[in-house]
């Protein structure tokens, strides 16, 4: 059975050693807090796509795809004709831009105007401590403090989060961007100039599982064991 009849399930585990910050609302102005819900901090699904798709983009993107694929030369193949027939696509125009997106690995990924992701991102809950630091506000001009501009942020102290995914459809195009996160990392959340979110994927702790079968009993095996 081909890759693009399963269905692949993740459980990555990204180690994060200064913490991190995913921004929430804050009656103080002055003060930078984590999302949160009840006694768990938050990474939503949301952010996990940005981080991802950014990551994909960096590998595989052409320059078109930043111009929403206008004008990007395309050829046509017959075994399209059925489905830009069911999505009512009938202008010479549109049904180039719908090719051009049906080929890039970022808009089957992570969706388009006309289709669905082809990855689901599960939110991440958190249950950890909070490291709290003052800053001021730097003049970028005279790089020195700004007078009454000192502010707080509240830090996430935890050393590894979690992130759960499902995906469908271009798995060798993902596989690049897990390689690419395990070799060079990204950031979650805020705080970037301070290097807090920096995150790197474990690739011997996560897994991933096949799933050809909804009948199937899946299990998961080690991530370094994918083989593509």
């Amino acid at each position: 059975m081909s890759s693009e009849r399963k269905i692949y399930l993740f459980k990555l585990k990204f180690n994060t050693p200064y913490g991190l910050r995913v921004g929430g609302n804050s009656q103080d102005i002055n003060a930078l807090i984590p999302l949160s819900i009840g006694e768990h901090y938050l990474i939503p699904s949301s952010t996990w796509k940005g981080i991802f798709r950014r990551a994909t983009e960096v590998l595989l993107a052409k320059p078109s795809h930043f111009n929403e694929h206008k004008n990007e030369e395309v050829q046509y193949d017959s075994s399209m004709d059925e489905l830009l027939k069911s999505k009512g696509i009938e202008k010479e125009e549109e049904k180039k831009k719908f090719i051009a997106m049906w080929n890039c690995p970022i808009e089957r990924l992570y969706g388009s105007e006309y289709f669905a992701s082809a990855v689901t991102f599960s939110d991440t809950l958190i249950k950890a401590g909070i490291t709290e630091r003052f800053h001021a506000t730097i003049d970028r001009k005279t790089k020195k403090g700004m007078e009454r501009y000192l502010f707080r942020e509240q830090i996430v102290d935890v050393k590894s989060v979690n992130a759960k995914i499902i995906v469908r459809d271009r798995i060798e195009e993902w596989v690049k961007t897990l390689k690419f996160l395990s070799d060079v990392g990204t950031f979650i959340g805020g705080g970037k100039s301070r290097g807090i979110g920096y995150a790197m994927l474990d690739w011997k702790e996560s897994e991933y599982a096949e799933v050809d079968k909804l009948t199937r009993k899946i299990t998961f095996r080690p991530l370094e064991e994918l083989k593509i």
